[in-house]
Formats: C-alpha cells, structure tokens, sequence
C-alpha cells in the first residue's frame, strides 16, 4: 500500500512537471501562473503546493533539472552512437535537438533566469550550459586536440583558433534558429537537411581551419 501510494504521488508530480514545463517553455517564467498550470491540470492550485512547496519558482527549477538531464543524456548518447567522425556527430547532436519541442533558449537565459533568486540563478545557468553544450565540446575536442601552446584545458586557442565553448554556443543557436523557422517561410528543404548541411559546412570550416600549418 505504502509503495502504491508513493508510485501515484510519483506519477502526479510527473504529470505536473510534464504539464508546467511545456507553459514555461512556451510563454516563459514571468507569463506563467500557478493558476495556468492547475488550470490544464484540472486541480486547484493549492493542490500544487503538495508537490512544489516552494510555489512557482520551485516547480521552474525542477522542470529546468528535469529538462536539462533529458537533453544532456539525450545528446550524449545521440553523439556516442553517430558513426562518420566530427561531422555525424554535429548531425546527430543538431537531430537531437529538433526532435525536442521548441524551447527559446536565450529568452530563458536573457529573462527567465532573472526571475529566480541570485543563489540559485548561477548553478542553473552553469548547468544548462553543461547539458546543451557539454556534449559539442567533447565532440570538438576530441576532433581538435589542443596543441602545444593552446592554454590549459583548451580552453582558449591562440592564432585565431576558435575556444570549444564559442563553437558549441554558435552551433546551439544555429539549430535552434532552425528549429523555430516558420512553415510559410517556404523553406525549399526540410529542417532535417539544413540541419545536416550546416553541420557539413561547420565541421569542413573547421577542420579547413584548425589543421592548416602554423604560420
């Protein structure tokens, strides 16, 4: 009976978080209210202060968790299988995220984040960036070891050499931009393939650039 009961509260929490992330992610921190969510739910919203006693700002930090662990483990894994080099795993990682639903990425570190508390607001940033580019930084850096004269850990690349993270930023906001086209923008491709074709063009720069002979 005990584990019964703990499997339904489980599975309405879920269904909590299920419901409030796809609010967040779509009208973003400020625009949502817990009434919003209860409403969709069928409860009242005292109701959500069972599962989320911190109220709002605690049910958007564990959406936030829960949606960052889904993408980390969804790339990571997306890269690891990718079989063809840096340039199947760049496809794999941009196919990834358009099989997810749309999230705003920079509105929620432009904004949302602003609306949580200062203690908080680092260890999420910090952990959005893990999850969503983590995994195109391992794959650059695997594909580009750092070389003698690089800083320490790669971070940053003398002779004009871009830094991981520059690139893994730059990718994530052209897929996403991709992601968010419009369909009456008549696009002459499917976003699959100009997916795959700015991933060709992004690794062919680079390794055009990054194994050219030092001057």
């Amino acid at each position: 009976m005990v584990g019964t009961r703990a499997n339904s509260h489980n599975t309405s929490r879920e269904r909590v978080l299920e419901c409030a992330e796809r609010l967040f992610m779509e009208r973003g921190f400020q625009a949502v209210k817990l009434r919003d969510i209860a409403d969709e739910l069928g409860v009242r919203t005292a109701s959500l202060y069972y599962y989320f006693p911190g109220g709002k700002q605690d049910m958007f930090l564990a959406v936030l968790d829960a949606a960052m662990d889904r993408y980390h483990a969804g790339l990571e894994a997306a890269v690891r299988e990718a079989d063809g080099g840096f340039e199947a795993e760049l496809d794999a990682a941009a196919q990834f995220f358009l099989s997810q639903p749309k999230i705003d990425f920079f509105r929620m570190l432009e904004s949302d984040l602003d609306q949580i508390s200062p203690e908080e607001r680092g260890a999420v940033a910090m952990k959005m960036h893990r999850s969503l580019q983590g995994p195109v930084m391992d794959a650059f850096r695997r594909a580009f070891p750092a070389r003698p004269g690089d800083a320490p850990g790669g971070s940053e690349f003398p002779r004009g050499r871009p830094m991981p993270e520059l690139f893994a930023g730059s990718f994530l906001a052209i897929v996403q931009g991709i992601h968010h086209l419009r369909a009456e923008f008549d696009i002459p491709v499917t976003k699959p393939q100009m997916a795959s074709q700015m991933s060709r063009i992004l690794a062919a720069g680079l390794r055009a650039t990054l194994t050219e002979p030092d001057a």
